[in-house]
């Protein structure tokens, strides 16, 4: 079987041969056949998305090929740019790109209009396809009233309304909470086994690594290696919560992702996940490696504000001093809790000492939340905190219990807060091992 696309030595390179220089893909050769489910994973900024984009066509390349069916992109004229774009491709963002102006209907029929299928036809078809995925009722509604999961659900409809072979999706549930998630990406494995679509997904959670029939593992602007998944029986997310990884799911998921890796190097990878946003892949690198060494005890923790500030060309992370003071307080911090955390663990023998760790967790985890809890909130998030201290509940049930609605039994914060509190307990489970 012939690949549906492909790549040679492909690099993009931005403001290339500028001061400001950025290599954001390197040399990258890949072969994706029809009907596959691929996955690009890694970390922000080492190329997903850029190869994601380069594979549309909406991005040069500075060296290589891309080819559409055995056909290098460069061979395309303009009229056949377009016509491949719309009857190739279809996109689901993680923003939803809806628009606000039109009606749910007249967006899933936007894309038919390009390419000049007539009204009745599209109309019709868009019908159908809400139907399909459960959206119907809200055809005549501005995308503003309906929640998250149903508008990407409708950025999926509009994705499938030219009918094309290929479905790119870059990171589609990022913005969803867990349940919102498992449906969206039910819907897009639904679409590559039962309509027979290619369909390539961008993501930096391995939660969804099972979904793929093989996945690319992205590392400084290329990729690293690929890796084929074994057929999985059961992708509901929401029925894993509370198999055998346990209470270190978090650490574990990780492990699998990055078999080679020590757990320091595990522990400072998970760190920096979460601490660190801003700074480039290479700047990461070398955090990371600093982070390994002082959570192995190898330095101390001035030498490890030392490595940070050191200027990048002397072989340091070129952190201003401020930020690496910072980063080195909230390391640190989180590193001594959760030695305590441990510590305290251990003796825990009695439901009411138990309790009390509950309560110096809860604290912990809250350190960073602006907002004022009522009394009944704060003893509902210990109660969960135990429990997922205990094992009860793994790390998806954790924030679905934090971000169900007080009313309903929840603890009742935003899915955007609850996912922040649950990566800081991730973070302190791990580290207390």
């Amino acid at each position: 079987m012939d690949p549906i696309l492909k790549t040679e030595n492909l690099s993009v390179i931005f403001n290339e041969g500028k001061s400001n220089e950025y290599v954001a893909l390197k040399d990258v050769s890949i072969e994706i056949f029809p009907k596959e489910y691929i996955i690009f994973f890694g970390p922000s900024g080492t190329g997903k998305s850029t190869l994601l984009y380069s594979l549309l066509g909406l991005l040069q390349p500075a060296a290589g090929k891309v080819m559409l069916k055995g056909r290098d992109y460069k061979s395309f004229s303009e009229k056949e740019i377009n016509l491949r774009t719309a009857k190739s491709f279809g996109i689901v963002f993680q923003q939803y790109n809806l628009l606000f102006s039109l009606n749910v209907l007249d967006n899933v029929i936007l894309p038919q209009i390009f390419i000049g299928q007539n009204q009745r036809e599209r109309k019709e078809k868009a019908m159908g396809l809400l139907r399909r995925f459960g959206i119907e009722a809200r055809a005549k509604q501005p995308p503003a009233m309906l929640s998250g999961g149903q508008q990407q659900r409708v950025a999926v409809c509009r994705a499938l309304i030219n009918d094309p072979d290929i479905i790119l999706a870059d990171e589609p549930v990022g913005n969803l909470d867990s349940e919102s998630a498992r449906i969206v990406m039910e819907t897009l494995k639904s679409i590559n086994v039962k309509d027979a679509k290619t369909v390539i997904l961008v993501t930096h959670d391995a939660r969804y690594l099972p979904y793929a029939d093989r996945v690319y593992f992205f590392k400084d602007a290329g990729i690293d290696h690929e890796e084929k998944m074994k057929p999985s029986t059961n992708l509901d997310l929401a029925a894993n919560e509370n198999g055998p990884e346990g209470k270190n799911a978090g650490l574990e998921r990780l492990a699998r992702v990055h078999p080679s890796l020590s757990l320091p190097e595990l522990k400072a990878c998970a760190l920096s996940n979460w601490l660190v946003e801003e700074v480039t892949p290479e700047q990461r690198k070398r955090i990371e490696a600093s982070m390994v060494k002082l959570l192995a005890g190898k330095i101390s923790e001035h030498q490890f504000f030392e490595e940070l500030n050191l200027s990048y060309a002397k072989g340091g992370a070129g952190l201003y001093s401020s930020t690496a003071a910072t980063l080195v307080r909230r390391v640190v911090h989180i590193s001594r809790e959760a030695r305590i955390y441990a510590e305290n663990l251990k003796n825990a023998t009695d439901e009411s000492r138990k309790h009390r760790l509950a309560k110096l967790l809860r604290l912990y985890v809250l350190e960073d939340h602006k907002g004022n809890l009522i009394e009944e909130k704060m003893q509902r998030l210990e109660t969960v905190i135990d429990e997922r201290i205990e094992g009860a509940v793994r790390h998806e049930g954790f924030i679905k219990q934090l971000s169900t609605k007080f009313s309903a039994g929840g603890v009742g914060f935003t899915p955007v807060v609850a996912q922040r509190l649950a990566e800081r307990m991730e973070i302190i489970m791990s580290l207390k091992n």
